[in-house]
């Protein structure tokens, strides 16, 4: 299913209002509790999302004097807030905060279903994207936040909805996109087998509006670094063409691990490219 990337600006900027938001509505972030470690607060936070629900998170900063750079982490599915919370724990104890947020796709049960039919799919994503955006609200309202230096890092379906923010928000300078491919229709295809022929087809007709790789051909100014798994199940093709397809700047790196991505070196490699990228 080749994608045709040849969209005008004025077609682009019909995709990109798609998630626009109310900028006025309040975040009414709660605080729930707090742990203290190793120089770095760990707070359990929630803030009002677009669709006037909670978005859960854990709002990792380090104890002392900012201005900080600052991350917002989404996890792969299967995954919640906790499986980035170590490595958001150590980018606080080398001077980054970090927002770990919980994406929808964290209660598989509820969450799953919508898959099934494309336009429930295109609906939520499209939610969460927005949601997002009110994640760079909630780092920019923070004083000990520079918000000068913003980054991204999401895993899988963090990958691809963090593709589309970089063609949405430009407040945001640096990705990091872990084993993400350039469409929802990948994912799908791959895990719903039974989805086949015109079946498929009119799924990837709906669901591309929000496919990720028209957002990251205009991600410019901002940097974009993805990490592939050789093991994937995905195909080394599919993390080609979106990377072919992304804007400059960006790095592409290939790592020995599946598309769990349980690999220090990758861990490393995020963390040494970020601190270059938000380096003040």
């Amino acid at each position: 299913m080749a994608q045709d990337l040849s969209v005008s600006t004025e077609k682009f900027e019909q995709l990109v209002s798609q998630f626009n938001y109310d900028r006025s509505e309040p975040l009414n972030v709660k605080t729930a509790g707090e742990e203290r470690r190793d120089g770095v607060s760990i707070q359990d936070v929630s803030y009002t999302s677009s669709g006037n629900e909670r978005v859960q998170a854990y709002w990792v900063v380090p104890i002392g004097k900012g201005p900080f750079p600052g991350v917002i982490f989404v996890h792969p599915a299967p995954g919640d807030r906790t499986t980035f919370l170590e490595e958001a724990a150590q980018f606080g104890k080398q001077g980054l905060a970090s927002l770990v947020v919980e994406a929808p796709w964290a209660q598989g049960e509820i969450f799953g279903p919508k898959l099934a039919e494309p336009e429930a799919a295109r609906e939520a994503f499209t939610r969460v994207v927005k949601d997002l955006r009110r994640a760079v609200e909630f780092l920019d309202a923070h004083p000990e936040i520079d918000a000068s230096r913003l980054a991204y890092i999401g895993h899988s379906f963090g990958a691809l909805v963090g593709g589309v923010l970089a063609g949405v928000e430009k407040r945001v300078q640096a990705f990091v996109l872990m084993a993400g491919t350039g469409s929802f229709v990948d994912v799908v295809a791959l895990n719903m087998p039974n989805l086949e022929g015109p079946v498929l087809e009119h799924y990837a007709q709906v669901i591309a509006p929000i496919d990720p790789v028209y957002y990251l051909a205009r991600a410019a100014p901002a940097a974009l670094f993805f990490q592939f798994g050789r093991q994937d199940d995905f195909t080394r093709d599919q993390f080609e063409r979106v990377a072919e397809a992304a804007s400059e700047p960006k790095l592409v790196k290939w790592y020995d691990t599946d598309h769990y991505f349980q690999n220090a070196e990758a861990q490393r490699d995020r963390l040494d490219w970020l601190q270059t990228q938000l380096r003040s």
